[in-house]
């Protein structure tokens, strides 16, 4: 099954807002819940670079957006990869915040993410 362009929008969007600086102040357990199964999923697929390149193509993300978003799941791979995919590394590396500061960046620099033919 293929989603249309605005499944995968909001499936975007949903992926982004599992994650961000407000996470700091938050449970482990709820930081685990939104990082390390919501985000992490939406991460592998919402943000590969052929549904961004979907999304660009669409209208709903800019070029610079596509950008930040590929930079943002490749520094997720990289703490993956690095063993900095769990709780304890989120208290404590420093590559985090750097993850964090992105995803919100993204998302305060699209406020709003209509459809084209919306306005």
């Amino acid at each position: 099954m293929t989603l249309s362009d605005d499944e995968l929008m909001e499936y975007y969007i949903h992926t982004l807002n599992q994650c961000g600086l407000f996470l700091l102040d938050e449970e482990e357990g709820w930081i685990e819940y939104r990082i390390f199964e919501e985000f992490d999923t939406g991460a592998h697929t919402f943000l590969h670079p052929s549904n961004l390149e979907r999304l660009r193509a669409s209208g709903y993300i800019d070029q610079d957006t596509m950008r930040k978003s590929s930079e943002l799941r490749g520094k997720i791979v990289s703490l993956q990869e690095n063993g900095e995919w769990n709780i304890q590394a989120f208290r404590s590396s420093p590559n985090w915040p750097e993850v964090l500061r992105l995803c919100d960046e993204i998302k305060s620099s699209n406020p709003v993410w209509p459809h084209p033919s919306n306005g």
